[in-house]
């Protein structure tokens, strides 16, 4: 990973203990390492680690002198307000590495689940789908407690270098209370993505899953898919972007049908292919509201 944005008060070994670093997580895209010291004002070093284009992956790692300065900036700002999030901030601990598994789904390739859970009872254990990528066990199950609906144990799937997968199981002491869970939990908020929950199918979600309808593509090259977008926006939101570049025939966002909310993704369609091309070299990538959107020719109008 590339570390762009970074502060150093003084001359550190990089290999830093654990138990002096700290974790950021759900910070706005668009924040600095000054605004970072400005909270924490004891801290030794602090990184806001960059991805594609040199843009924040949206966490940052805090280093201090000593293990006790670190727990207490853990417990003074976890739960902070940053912008219009609310910050976690966690020992920076390495992440487990998933035991690779061996299964496999009808089409014969491997089905990566994970697989430290012991056998759970018919109808306890549920899919938490649409996790932010730092969203850890800890997280997740204080997410479920604060709604009020407490788990026996969780685990989330990481790829083989530990990355998560933005996706978990969860299992409850009881069928009911799976079900009453599935209730609560489904579409709230946690680390500001509207989390999927639902039961587990049994055998996984690969067991039952029918195969996947190839569609053919079919594209005009007048639509755009615009993704990564904030929950809030609405298709004038949509409009009033993308009409800088060109002339807007149509612009949707696409939303729940029960409560009307943004599904994060919508649809724009111009007048000519080069008003369409023109939108992906501008905004492509861009922040709307804190959130960088992708953009990319719509393959199935």
């Amino acid at each position: 990973e590339k570390h762009l944005y970074k502060r150093t008060k003084n001359t550190m070994s990089t290999e830093q203990p654990q138990s002096n670093r700290l974790y950021v997580g759900n910070i706005p895209w668009s924040t600095t390492v000054e605004e970072l010291q400005g909270l924490f004002t004891d801290a030794e070093n602090i990184e806001i680690p960059t991805g594609r284009q040199n843009r924040s992956r949206g966490y940052a790692l805090v280093s201090f002198s000593d293990e006790s300065a670190a727990q207490s900036a853990m417990q003074a700002m976890n739960g902070h307000a940053l912008g219009d999030r609310n910050i976690s901030v966690r020992a920076d601990n390495p992440l487990p590495k998933a035991p690779k598994s061996s299964s496999r789904g009808s089409g014969g390739a491997p089905v990566q689940r994970p697989t430290n859970l012991p056998e759970a009872e018919e109808g306890c254990r549920c899919y938490v789908g649409n996790l932010a990528w730092e969203t850890d066990e800890q997280a997740l199950i204080e997410h479920c407690q604060t709604i009020g609906h407490p788990v026996l144990r969780c685990e989330v799937a990481r790829q083989s270098g530990g990355r998560s997968k933005g996706w978990a199981l969860i299992d409850f002491a009881s069928k009911e209370a799976a079900d009453a869970g599935v209730k609560a939990l489904h579409d709230t908020e946690c680390r500001a993505r509207s989390i999927i929950v639902r039961a587990e199918r049994p055998g996984g979600a690969a067991a039952t899953k029918p195969p996947r309808e190839i569609r053919p593509e079919n594209s005009s090259g007048l639509q755009i898919v615009v993704r990564n977008l904030p929950w809030s926006t609405t298709s004038d939101d949509l409009r009033q972007v993308f009409q800088q570049v060109g002339t807007v025939v149509d612009a949707k966002s696409t939303c729940h049908d029960d409560t009307g909310r943004s599904k994060g993704w919508g649809t724009v369609l111009f007048e000519t292919q080069e008003q369409a091309q023109a939108a992906i070299a501008g905004f492509n990538g861009v922040e709307l509201e804190g959130r960088p959107m992708q953009i990319k020719i719509d393959r199935f109008e």
